[in-house]
């Protein structure tokens, strides 16, 4: 009710029970409306409110309950692909990791490019490392992409972010390297940089810094050495939105241009703020980023969001609590769900090379604008998904 209330809210009345006896619908009203001002008299408020007689039923998703006021499902188990998917690395803080090749007039040494903190890192950095700014050279084997949810739209994503991340390939998977090591194995760059990084982290967290040091926050829970060296396609999604959105990383051959100048870099790392799946399978992975996409799975999740000011927030996992299944090549709904994705990720693409953003700069105006340029494709992935869900 506007504007009595900024959140959606509810009233319940109960009366404990010694026993209960089966699951039943439990009756209830939703009221609806607008009212002229905030503490409006009893009559007032009746004027201009509807309010709906409906039975709210228990609904399950996986381990996850909800009430609503629509008829419960029969229920069925989490994703295939609920313990496939995982949370990106904790690469902060962003001003030690996130960097910019510092260009030159006279060009730059891409193998060892000259890196400054980017500023983005600065401005969205917490109080005690907003004035960190690091500079100095690193080896290019240590330069890494990675993406924000910021950076995310459906199919598709801005720029990648450059990050400086002391790792290296180890049996398919990460090792990760400190300042002594980085020095042993002649990598002086990368050491004078961990350095820094090390005086930083005990300078401002003080007797914190004991507990943990900053390569084991990188580090944390092996969310960063786990990821896959080897593997060509991610598929990423936002940890937390009003809107699902996910797209394909192709995780080959990425460099930056800077001036002229690329230089390559080692691979994509996800970070925290995004859920990611590997794959060697490009007809997989597009078929994971259709169905994620799609407007009937964003409808399904919905009651099982916390909501905000903003609206509804917090995916995580809750959308893999929904029977997701398994790709199967030889399902002709799944393979027209991974050419759509494809092609929609072209369609992405090219409006991305074309100056389609302008300069709209708000991340929720864009992923608008890219679903309206997808609309006659996302309907028929709304349609499809709609049929494999009735057949799990």
């Amino acid at each position: 009710m506007i504007p009595l209330f900024n959140v959606p809210c509810c009233v319940l009345w109960a009366q404990k029970l010694q026993a209960v006896s089966g699951q039943r619908p439990l009756p209830g009203e939703i009221l609806a409306g607008e009212l002229p001002r905030k503490n409006v008299s009893l009559p007032e408020a009746e004027a201009k409110l509807t309010v709906a007689s409906v039975d709210f039923t228990l609904h399950h998703r996986g381990r996850r309950t909800f009430w609503a006021p629509w008829p419960a499902t029969v229920k069925k188990g989490p994703s295939f692909y609920k313990k496939k998917f995982f949370q990106g690395a904790t690469i902060v803080p962003r001003s030690f990791w996130f960097v910019q090749v510092k260009p030159s007039p006279l060009g730059f040494n891409p193998e060892a490019p000259p890196l400054v903190t980017d500023p983005r890192a600065l401005k969205e950095a917490k109080k005690p490392y907003q004035d960190i700014c690091f500079s100095g050279q690193v080896e290019s084997q240590f330069l890494y992409a990675t993406l924000l949810s910021t950076d995310l739209l459906p199919f598709g994503h801005l720029p990648f972010r450059l990050v400086v991340l002391p790792i290296e390939p180890h049996a398919g998977r990460y090792r990760l390297l400190d300042a002594a090591e980085a020095r042993k194995q002649g990598f002086s760059h990368l050491a004078r940089w961990l350095d820094k990084v090390k005086q930083e982290w005990a300078r401002r967290r003080g007797a914190k810094a004991k507990g943990t040091t900053a390569l084991e926050w990188l580090d944390y829970r092996k969310k960063l050495t786990s990821q896959s060296s080897q593997l060509n396609y991610y598929v990423t999604y936002i940890t937390s939105g009003t809107i699902i959105t996910a797209s394909l990383v192709i995780n080959n051959n990425i460099s930056f241009l800077i001036n002229g100048q690329e230089v390559h870099v080692s691979g994509f790392i996800s970070d925290c703020v995004t859920y990611f799946y590997e794959t060697n399978s490009v007809r997989e992975a597009y078929y994971l980023v259709s169905l994620l996409n799609a407007p009937f799975i964003d409808r399904k999740i919905k009651p099982m969001q916390a909501r905000g000011l903003w609206g509804p927030r917090h995916i995580h996992k809750k959308v893999l609590e929904l029977p997701i299944p398994q790709f199967d090549g030889e399902n002709p709904e799944h393979v027209r769900l991974a050419e759509l994705g494809e092609r929609c990720a072209a369609k992405v693409k090219d409006w991305l090379a074309q100056g389609g953003p302008g300069k709209i700069r708000s991340i929720a105006r864009l992923r608008q604008k890219v679903r309206s340029h997808l609309q006659q494709e996302l309907a028929e992935i709304d349609d499809l998904v709609k049929q494999i869900f009735e057949e799990t």
